[in-house]
C-alpha cells in the first residue's frame, strides 16, 4: 500500500466541502453564502381557506379580523421557517468548518490509515526463513513488513503536513478563482461600456460584418457562382485571433473553425443575424436564437489544405486559436478564460467580437446627457441615464393581476348598473367633473340571473390563470442593460446631483443640487414678479380663497339646476381639505433651458392639488369652444398644415416668412386687463348662444336665465383660480404679483384669448397683403405679400401688438422655424418638412425597456403619423421615415422588426394624415383597469364579455318563454321570490315582461342601458419607469441638505417629503411598484397623441432665418 493510496483514501473520506473534493466547483477565498440581503429561494405554501365572496368583501369588523389574522399567522409562519433555513445553513457550514479543520482531518485520516493498515496487514506479511538439520531452508513462520510498517508510521507522522499543504492548494486555488473572476468582470464592465463607441451611426454592424466577408471570399478566387451553389473547401483565413484591432478584417473568429469529420471544411457564406435570448424574450418575435456553431476540422484536413496552399504552417500550428463562444457583457461568466493571458485592449475586443449582433444593437442607444454647468457623469452613469426617463423597469408577472382586475370591475359594474336603473339613460354627466369617492362603500347586490352573469365571468377568468404555464413566467427575466439603480443612486447622492427634464423636451439633465436652488431662488427673489409672505399670511390666503370655493359651489347647487346634475358644486369642493387648514401649496420648480445660453429657467408651479384649481379648470372648459372658433389661434401641427395644405398663395407676388415669439408672454400680461378682455368675450358668446326665454326657462340648459347664473358663476371662478396666487420653495412662500402663472390650468386658454382679442380688433386676418397668419400661445407666423424683408416685418410688427408685452420678430426669405417643422420655400411653391431643435437627445422609448410590444409598435405608429403631417411632399416625408428609423434601430430595435412596421403602416399614415379622429363614445366600452404585465398576453377582454353577455342575453331570451333550466354549467334559473337584492328603485321604462310558472313579472333590462352591445377593453397603467426613481432620489438628494443644515445648527426647511419605506421599497425592487398615472395605454386602441409624447422629431438640427 503506498503513500499515495492512502492519501487518496484519507482525502476523499475526510474533506467533503469547500470543493476539496474532485468535481465540486470551488468558491473564492472568503466566501459566504449568508448576508443581510439574504431571500430565500423557496416559499413555503400555505392552505388558503374558502370564505364566501359576500363576507370576504363586506369590509366588517369580522372580515376585516378574519384576514388579519391569517396575514398575521402567515407572515409569522414564514418568518420562522426563513429564520430557520437561515440557521440551518449556517448550523451546516459549522459543522463542515469542524470537520475539516487540521485537527479533525488528521484524526479521521489516521483512523483510516491504521484501520486500513489493519485489514491489509495480512498481505503484507514477509517469510521468515530457517534451516533445519539437514540444512534444508524452511520457512519458519510470516511477519509483517518492516517497511509497511515505517511506511505506515511516516504516513501517520506526516498527515498533518499533507493536510496543511492541501488546504494552502485550495486557499491558492481560491485566490486565482477569484482573480479571474474579478478579471472577467472588469472585463466586462469595460466593455460594456466602450460598447457605446462600438456602435455609433454609420453602417449597420451587419452591412460591416458582410462587407467584410465579401472582401475575404473576393481573395479567394472563388469564380462567379450560382447562388444556391455549395461552397466547400475554401481556402483557410490565417490571421491571429488574439489580434482584434482590426475589425473589419477579423470578422468572426469561428470562420477560422470548422470542417466535417469527412475531411472536408464546413463554412458559413451566408452571414445571420444572431438573435439572443434576452432580445426573443422582449420581443415574443419568435426570432431564430443564436448561431449555429462550425463543425470542428479534423487534423488530417488541416494539413492538407496547408500542403496543398503551400503555407509553412497548418492552422494548428498558429498559438491561442479561440474557438466560438457567445459572449454577454452582462453575464461575466460566459467570457472564456482565454482573456486571461490577453491585454485589456485585446480583452475587450475579443468580448465585442465574441458578443451577439443583436445584443450589440439594443446598446445603441447609449449616448450623453446634458448637463448642467460644472456637472460631470460618468460614462457608465451616462450610459444608463441614456435610456431616457420613459424606460420601465422589469416586473415580476403575477397572474394575480388577472383577478385584482375582474374584482375592481364587478365592483365598478354593480355600480354602474345600479346608476343606470336608477337614473337612465340620459342623466347629464360629465367625466370632466367627476370626484371620485375616497370611501370605498360595499358594492350593491344585483338580481340573481345578473350575478350568475358575472359568475360565468369569474369562471373565465379562473381558466385564463389556469391555463397560464408556470414556465413561461419563470423564462420572464430582466432584459440586458438594465439600470444599475444602486449605482446611479450612489453617484448622485454622493455628488449632490439630481435628475430633472429639460425646457423643449430635449432629454433628462443632470445638475448640481446647489445650482438649481440658487437658480429657483432667483427667479422667486425678482420683486417685481414674486413678493415673500409669512407662513400666517400664506393660510389667511388660502383659508380666504377655501371659503370663496365652498360659497361657489352653494351657488352652484341652489342656482344652476343642470351644473348641479354634472356635479360641478362636488367638483369645486374637491381640493377642500377636510380639517379647513391644511392646505396644499403649489411647490415651485424650475425646469433648465439647456438650449440657451447662458442657461436659463422656466418657471413651473403646478397647481393641480390645490383648493382654487377645480375653479380654474371650469374656466378652462367653458372657454375652449371660444378657442375652437377663434381663426387666428392654431391648435398644433396638424391643425396648421391641414390649413396650409389648402392655402393657394400667388406665385406672381412676392412673400416672406414673419415669425415672431411674445417675450416671457405668461408674467407679462396683465392680469385685470386679461380677466376682463376674457370675460367680455365669453359673456358676447354666452348670450349669442342663449336661447330665448320661454314659460319653462328653468328646465332649459341653454336659456338666458341659466346662462346669466353660468356667467355669474365663471366670472367668480376665473377671479378664485388665477389672482392672490401662493407657491412653496423649501419653508418658504411666495404670492406671485403679475401675469399667469405656469402650472394653472386656465392660463393657456387666458393667454390664448389676451392675445386673440388684439388680433381681432387689428384685423389681421383682413389684411390684403397677409397671406397666412396664426399664433401657437406665444409664437406666431405669418406669410406676408411684400416688397421685401423690412416691409413685410414692418407690417407685421406694426399690425400685432400686445398690451404690456413685447414680441421679438424675425422675417425670412427662404424659410424658419416653426412648432416642429421647417416651413420653407422652394420653385415659389410653400413647402415643410420635420424640425428637431438643437441638442435635442430624441429620447424615444428604448427597445430593451420592458414595455409590452403593442405600446412600442403603438408608438413608433404614432411617429410615422406625426411626421406624415409634418411633411408636405410624399419625397420628403420618405426621407423622414428613413431618419426615424434610423433613430429607432439606434435606440435598438431590430432592423426587420422596424422594416415590417414601416410597411405595413407608411402609406395609411400618409393617406390618412389629415383626417379628422373620431372619439370613441365612452358609455359603450367597459374597462378592466390594470397595470402592463405580461400575464395579459394570455387574456381577452372580448372573450370575457362575450362570455358574460351572452349568458345574460340568453337568459332574457328564455325567461321571456318561461323556459329555465338547472344545467350546472350554465343555469338559466328563475327568479326566486325570497332572494334579496339592491335594484328596487328602477325607473318603469327600464323594466322588461318574462314569465314565471305561467305568471308574467318584470324584472329589470339590461338590454335597455345599452351594456350587452358594450366593448370590452383592458386598459394598463405603465409600471415604475426611471423618472419615479429619479423623482424619489432628488427628494434624498435635498433631504439630504436639510440633515446637513440641521447639523449645522439651521431649521430643517419643509421640502419635499420622502417616504422612506417607499424608497428603500423602490432601491430594493423597484419593478414591483405600480405608478398611477393618466397616461393609460389601451388594448385594441390607439395610444395617446404623440404629438404631446414626442414634441420634437425631424431631420434638421438647426433653423437659418434669413
Amino acid at each position: 500500500m503506498s503513500i499515495t493510496f492512502l492519501l487518496r483514501i484519507a482525502t476523499e473520506e475526510s474533506i467533503k466541502t469547500k470543493g476539496l473534493v474532485v468535481g465540486i466547483p470551488q468558491q473564492p477565498s472568503g466566501y459566504f453564502p449568508f448576508n443581510s440581503q439574504f431571500k430565500l429561494v423557496a416559499r413555503t405554501s400555505l392552505r388558503s381557506f374558502q370564505l364566501t365572496k359576500e363576507f370576504a368583501d363586506a369590509g366588517s369588523a369580522e372580515a376585516l379580523r378574519v384576514s388579519t389574522t391569517f396575514s398575521t399567522a402567515r407572515d409569522a409562519f414564514q418568518k420562522a421557517i426563513n429564520d430557520g433555513a437561515i440557521q440551518a445553513k449556517k448550523d451546516e457550514l459549522t459543522f463542515w468548518d469542524d470537520k475539516c479543520a487540521l485537527n479533525s482531518c488528521y484524526e479521521a485520516a489516521a483512523l483510516i490509515v491504521k484501520a486500513t493498515y489493519d485489514d491489509r496487514k495480512s498481505s503484507y506479511k514477509l517469510p521468515v526463513f530457517s534451516t533445519d538439520n539437514k540444512g534444508v531452508r524452511r520457512i519458519a513462520e510470516w511477519v509483517v513488513s518492516p517497511q509497511k510498517k515505517a511506511e505506515c508510521s511516516a504516513l501517520q507522522t506526516i498527515l498533518p503536513a499533507i493536510f496543511s499543504h492541501i488546504k494552502q492548494i485550495v486557499n491558492m486555488r481560491h485566490r486565482a478563482l477569484a482573480i479571474k473572476i474579478e478579471k472577467k468582470r472588469t472585463t466586462a464592465a469595460t466593455a460594456d461600456v466602450e460598447m457605446a463607441d462600438a456602435t455609433k451611426p454609420g453602417p449597420s454592424i451587419q452591412s460591416l460584418i458582410d462587407k467584410g466577408l465579401n472582401a475575404r471570399l473576393k481573395k479567394l478566387n472563388l469564380g462567379s457562382v450560382g447562388k444556391k451553389a455549395s461552397f466547400r473547401n475554401p481556402s483557410p483565413i490565417i490571421l491571429d485571433t488574439n489580434y482584434y484591432s482590426n475589425y473589419p478584417d477579423f470578422v468572426w473568429p469561428e470562420f477560422v473553425q470548422g470542417s466535417s469529420t469527412s475531411g472536408q471544411e464546413s463554412w458559413p457564406f451566408e452571414t445571420q443575424v444572431v438573435v439572443d435570448a434576452f432580445a426573443t424574450q422582449a420581443s415574443n418575435q419568435g426570432f431564430q436564437q443564436g448561431r449555429q456553431q462550425e463543425e470542428r476540422e479534423g487534423e488530417s484536413s488541416r494539413q492538407e489544405r496547408s500542403k496543398g496552399k503551400g503555407k509553412g504552417k497548418s492552422l494548428d500550428a498558429r498559438s491561442n486559436v479561440v474557438p466560438f463562444t457567445s459572449v454577454r457583457p452582462a453575464f461575466p461568466n460566459s467570457i472564456p478564460d482565454d482573456i486571461l493571458t490577453m491585454t485589456k485592449t485585446d480583452a475587450v475586443s475579443f468580448v465585442h467580437l465574441h458578443t451577439p449582433i443583436s445584443f450589440l444593437l439594443a446598446g445603441q442607444y447609449r449616448s450623453s446627457v446634458h448637463c448642467s454647468p460644472g456637472v460631470s457623469v460618468p460614462v457608465d452613469v451616462a450610459n444608463d441615464l441614456s435610456l431616457g426617463l420613459n424606460y420601465m423597469f422589469f416586473t415580476l408577472p403575477s397572474k394575480s393581476l388577472i383577478m385584482q382586475a375582474w374584482n375592481d370591475f364587478q365592483r365598478r359594474i354593480r355600480w354602474r348598473i345600479y346608476f343606470l336603473f336608477k337614473e337612465g339613460m340620459n342623466k347629464p354627466f360629465d367625466p370632466d367633473y367627476g370626484v371620485s369617492s375616497k370611501k370605498k362603500e360595499k358594492p350593491p347586490v344585483l338580481p340573481q340571473y345578473m350575478e350568475l352573469g358575472l359568475s360565468m365571468g369569474r369562471r373565465y377568468v379562473q381558466r385564463t390563470i389556469a391555463s397560464i404555464p408556470e414556465e413561461a413566467l419563470t423564462e420572464m427575466r430582466k432584459h440586458a442593460f438594465s439600470p444599475k439603480r444602486d449605482k446611479i443612486r450612489k453617484f448622485l447622492i454622493d455628488n449632490n446631483y439630481v435628475i430633472t427634464m429639460t425646457d423643449k423636451n430635449l432629454g433628462l439633465a443632470v445638475s448640481e443640487r446647489d445650482w438649481i436652488l440658487r437658480n429657483e431662488l432667483n427667479l422667486l427673489e425678482d420683486e417685481r414678479n414674486y413678493e415673500e409672505l409669512e407662513f400666517e399670511v400664506a393660510q389667511e390666503v388660502m383659508k380666504s380663497k377655501m371659503i370663496q370655493m365652498q360659497t361657489l359651489a352653494r351657488t352652484v347647487e341652489d342656482e344652476h339646476l343642470f351644473l348641479f346634475e354634472l356635479g360641478l358644486s362636488r367638483f369645486f369642493l374637491s381640493n377642500v381639505p377636510e380639517d379647513g387648514s391644511s392646505f396644499k401649496y403649489p411647490q415651485f420648480h424650475g425646469i433648465p433651458k439647456i438650449h440657451k445660453k447662458p442657461t436659463g429657467f422656466r418657471p413651473i408651479i403646478p397647481c393641480h392639488s390645490v383648493v382654487f384649481n377645480p375653479a380654474a379648470k371650469f374656466v378652462s372648459k367653458e372657454l375652449k369652444p371660444i378657442i375652437k372658433s377663434t381663426p387666428s389661434i392654431i391648435h398644433g401641427t396638424k391643425d396648421l398644415f391641414t390649413r396650409l395644405s389648402q392655402l393657394r398663395i400667388d406665385s406672381k407676388r412676392q412673400w416672406y416668412f414673419v415669425t415672431g415669439d411674445v417675450v416671457a408672454f405668461y408674467p407679462n400680461i396683465p392680469l385685470d386687463l386679461c380677466i376682463e378682455i376674457v370675460c367680455s368675450m365669453y359673456e358676447e358668446w354666452l348670450l349669442n348662444t342663449s336661447e330665448e326665454n320661454t314659460a319653462l326657462a328653468h328646465i332649459n340648459p341653454n336659456s338666458l336665465e341659466n346662462n346669466l347664473v353660468k356667467l355669474g358663476i365663471f366670472k367668480r371662478a376665473i377671479e378664485i383660480g388665477n389672482t392672490q396666487l401662493i407657491t412653496q420653495h423649501g419653508s418658504r412662500y411666495f404670492r406671485q404679483k403679475n401675469g399667469l402663472a405656469m402650472g394653472v390650468a386656465d392660463s393657456p386658454d387666458l393667454a390664448n384669448l389676451f392675445g386673440a382679442h388684439f388680433e381681432i380688433k387689428s384685423k389681421i386676418l383682413d389684411h390684403p397683403n397677409v397671406a397666412f397668419y396664426g399664433r401657437y400661445i406665444d409664437d406666431c407666423f405669418a406669410i406676408v405679400y411684400a416688397e421685401s424683408e423690412a416691409l413685410a416685418l414692418n407690417l407685421i410688427k406694426e399690425t400685432i401688438k400686445f398690451d404690456g408685452c413685447v414680441i421679438e420678430w424675425a422675417v425670412s426669405s427662404s424659410g424658419c422655424q416653426f412648432l416642429d417643422a421647417f416651413i420653407f420655400k422652394e420653385s415659389g411653391k410653400l413647402h415643410w418638412k420635420p424640425f428637431v431643435k438643437t441638442g435635442n437627445n430624441r429620447e424615444r422609448v428604448p427597445w430593451v425597456s420592458h414595455h409590452p410590444l403593442d405600446v412600442k409598435r403603438g408608438v413608433y405608429i404614432g411617429e410615422l403619423s406625426r411626421l406624415a403631417v409634418l411633411c408636405s411632399t410624399k419625397e420628403i416625408y420618405i426621407g423622414a421615415i428613413r431618419d426615424l428609423n434610423a433613430l429607432y434601430l439606434m435606440r435598438g430595435y431590430p432592423e426587420n422588426l422596424v422594416i415590417s412596421w414601416c410597411k405595413k403602416n407608411i402609406q395609411e399614415r400618409w393617406e390618412k394624415r389629415f383626417a379628422l379622429r373620431v372619439a370613441e363614445h365612452d358609455e359603450s366600452i367597459l374597462v378592466l383597469k390594470t397595470r402592463f404585465d405580461q400575464v395579459w398576453n394570455w387574456f381577452s377582454a372580448a372573450e370575457l364579455g362575450k362570455t358574460v353577455t351572452e349568458y345574460w342575453s340568453a337568459w332574457y331570451e328564455h325567461a321571456e318563454k318561461g323556459l329555465y333550466s338547472a344545467d350546472s354549467s350554465r343555469p338559466l334559473i328563475k327568479p326566486d321570490p325570497n332572494y334579496v337584492h339592491d335594484l328596487d328603485d328602477v325607473r318603469p321604462e327600464l323594466f322588461t315582461q318574462i314569465l314565471v310558472d305561467g305568471e308574467t313579472e318584470f324584472v329589470p333590462d339590461l338590454r335597455k342601458i345599452g351594456l350587452l352591445g358594450s366593448r370590452w377593453i383592458v386598459s394598463r397603467k405603465r409600471n415604475t419607469n426611471l423618472f419615479d426613481l429619479a423623482n424619489v432620489w432628488k427628494k434624498t438628494v435635498f433631504r439630504k441638505l436639510d440633515e446637513d443644515i440641521a447639523e449645522k445648527g439651521g431649521v430643517v426647511p419643509e421640502t419635499q417629503n420622502v417616504n422612506e419605506t417607499y424608497h428603500s421599497a423602490l432601491v430594493e425592487a423597484a419593478e414591483q411598484i405600480s405608478i398611477e398615472s393618466d397616461n393609460e395605454i389601451i388594448l385594441h386602441r390607439r395610444s395617446i397623441s404623440q404629438e404631446r409624447e414626442h414634441p420634437e422629431f425631424g431631420r434638421i438640427s438647426k433653423s437659418y432665418n434669413r
